[in-house]
Order: C-alpha cells, then sequence, then structure tokens
C-alpha cells in the first residue's frame, strides 16, 4: 500500500469513527434547543376556561378564564393574558370572595399568583379592594402590593400605597395611608 492509500484510509477511519461522537453532542444539543423551545413557544393553549377546585367533594373555588397558556418549563408556570376571575366559596357553596383582573401569571415552583392591570377584590362583608398589582404568596397564604391601593368599606374609602391581608382578606393593612373618605348612608341621613 502506497503512502497515499494508508493517509487516504486514515482520513476515511478518522471520520467514520468520529463521526456517531460528534452526532451524539449535535443531539444532545438539538433536543436541549428543542425542549427549550417547546418550553417557550408551544404553551399548552385553552380558550373559554373554567376550572373548579374541590376537597372532599365540596367545591373550594371557581376559575373562569377567556385563555389560559400553561408553559410546561423547568419552572413551569401559566399566564392568564386576558385576565381571570376566581371565586371562593363557603363551606355551605356560596361565594365567599372574588377577585377580578385583566391579567395574570402563576409560577408553580414559588406558589405565588401576580396579578395586573384593573385588579378588584371583594371580600365576603363587601369590602372592596382596588388596585393595578396584587400578589398572592400560596405558600404564606398571604396577599400583598407596593402599589396604589383602593378600599371601599360600608363607612370609609381609604386610599393609600401598599396593602397586606390574610388570603381571604377579611384582615388587612393599608400601609403609607394617603387619604379617608367618609362614605355617608342614605338611610342615616334622611
Amino acid at each position: 500500500m502506497s503512502r497515499l492509500s494508508t493517509t487516504f484510509w486514515t482520513i476515511i477511519f478518522g471520520i467514520f469513527f468520529a463521526l456517531p461522537f460528534s452526532s451524539c453532542d449535535t443531539k444532545l444539543e438539538q433536543e436541549k434547543v428543542s425542549e427549550m423551545l417547546n418550553d417557550t413557544l408551544f404553551p399548552e393553549h385553552a380558550e373559554e376556561v373554567e376550572m373548579r377546585f374541590s376537597d372532599s367533594g365540596t367545591l373550594k373555588a371557581r376559575l373562569v378564564a377567556p385563555i389560559l397558556d400553561r408553559y410546561p418549563a423547568a419552572e413551569p408556570y401559566t399566564i392568564f393574558e386576558k385576565g381571570v376571575d376566581a371565586y371562593f366559596y363557603t363551606p355551605k357553596g356560596e361565594v365567599e370572595n372574588t377577585v377580578k383582573c385583566n391579567y395574570a401569571i402563576r409560577k408553580d415552583a414559588e406558589k405565588l399568583v401576580e396579578m395586573r392591570n384593573d385588579v378588584r377584590l371583594e371580600n365576603s362583608k363587601g369590602e372592596k379592594l382596588n388596585t393595578e398589582k396584587l400578589f398572592w404568596d400560596q405558600e404564606k397564604q398571604k396577599i400583598y402590593t407596593d402599589a396604589f391601593v383602593k378600599i371601599t368599606t360600608a363607612e370609609d374609602i381609604i386610599y393609600g400605597d401598599g396593602f397586606e391581608a390574610n388570603q381571604d382578606f377579611s384582615e388587612y393593612r393599608i400601609f403609607n395611608i394617603k387619604g379617608t373618605v367618609s362614605v355617608k348612608d342614605d338611610e342615616k341621613t334622611q
């Protein structure tokens, strides 16, 4: 065999031997890219969503949303791009609290829900919270914001910057109160 022939076969052997190893890296990289694209570009999509949450056959909450996009990434999250309405029920099946907003995102690993854009919360006493941003920490069972808030009760309208409450909005604290307006009851003034 000539020297040229030996070199030729060495190169051919090297290519065929090295090719499978290089394609493993390429396949692994392609799988990683594909997984990343699926996680970010191809969410689980649903329209006209109604979800019911129950415990031992008792309805606890009902969630209604025009669009739900769930991203099954390494840290999964769910986006309610066009808003969500949530209803929380008493053991007797009566609506206890409602939350409505025009946008929400739930980060599964953190058990944190961020609601934005015209957030409205009403509790069983008829007290109402209005804000542009509200967080619900499901782990700590707290709701809070550092944004401007307006709370309407039967007697007052209270304005402030920042708010914290238990998750059913039965006990709350307003930070940096900016003003209070007394609401006059028509029956009392007549």
